[in-house]
């Protein structure tokens, strides 16, 4: 009894700010204020309407995008390779990959702002995605790492011995068994760099401002209650993606023992 009550009260404890916020976001008065005196949608059509706020947005989704796309398809493959290979140094290898994941992020986005400047691409897309990439590749690798060291790889081994090659093996039999976690593991990516405010700061500028960094900037300068709406609505997307997720993993035969 005691641990469920204490359970509810952590429950409570986490999930009562977002709800307080939520609840701001409908607020029709021009300021901030809980609970609300009354009730508007201004806030999330000031989202959609206003430049500042829409094409911050439209930047985030086309880096995540391929931030999702890489970084599953490399870390995928870094894991396949961590676990299925026998070559001398692969532990060393492997805590190379997953360093990013270990080191404070403040230090890596220094590191990239000297790097992307030595090349010109600071304030530029491309600067957001690779370094986005860096830092979403190492949890995928974690992820894919731990679904494929709990499949057989006698499966695997009986395919490659009934005249497979490897690439027929791989697409056929080692990715489908792991699918649930490639899945998952694609959509921490993408929320990952989706959600990025401290690599934003330092390699972004006016002409690749992510909402994230707009956001904190507003913070700093202003209190617009469209930050609550905005808050309100990346909730909404993280927890759709995260379910999306948990979804397809749930369907997946592999996953049910099927």
């Amino acid at each position: 009894m005691a641990l469920w009550a204490l359970a509810s009260l952590l429950m409570i404890f986490l999930v009562a700010p977002v709800l307080i916020i939520m609840i701001t976001s409908f607020n029709g008065t021009p300021y901030m204020e809980f609970p609300p005196k009354s009730f508007s949608v201004r806030w999330y059509t000031n989202f959609f309407t206003s430049p500042q706020w829409y094409q911050t947005a439209v930047t985030s989704l086309k880096v995540a995008v391929p931030t999702m796309i890489a970084a599953t398809v490399l870390g995928t493959s870094a894991a396949i390779g961590i676990v299925r290979g026998s070559f001398p140094g692969r532990r060393a290898l492997e805590a190379f990959f997953v360093s990013p994941m270990v080191v404070p992020i403040v230090v890596i986005a220094l590191g990239f702002y000297f790097l992307f400047s030595g090349y010109k691409v600071l304030d530029t897309p491309l600067a957001l995605f690779l370094g986005h990439t860096v830092i979403a590749t190492p949890l995928v690798i974690v992820m894919v790492r731990a679904a494929l060291q709990t499949t057989n790889p006698a499966m695997e081994f009986a395919a490659r011995s009934l005249g497979a090659g490897f690439w027929r093996a791989l697409w056929y039999v080692t990715l489908p068994s792991v699918r649930a976690a490639i899945g998952s593991a694609a959509a921490f990516a993408f929320l990952i760099s989706f959600d990025d405010v401290v690599i934003a700061i330092f390699v972004a500028g006016p002409n690749s401002t992510t909402l994230p960094k707009r956001m904190w900037e507003t913070i700093r300068f202003e209190i617009d209650p469209t930050l609550t709406a905005i808050a309100s609505l990346l909730t909404v997307v993280a927890v759709v993606v995260l379910v999306t997720g948990e979804l397809l993993r749930r369907s997946d035969p592999a996953e049910r023992g099927d």
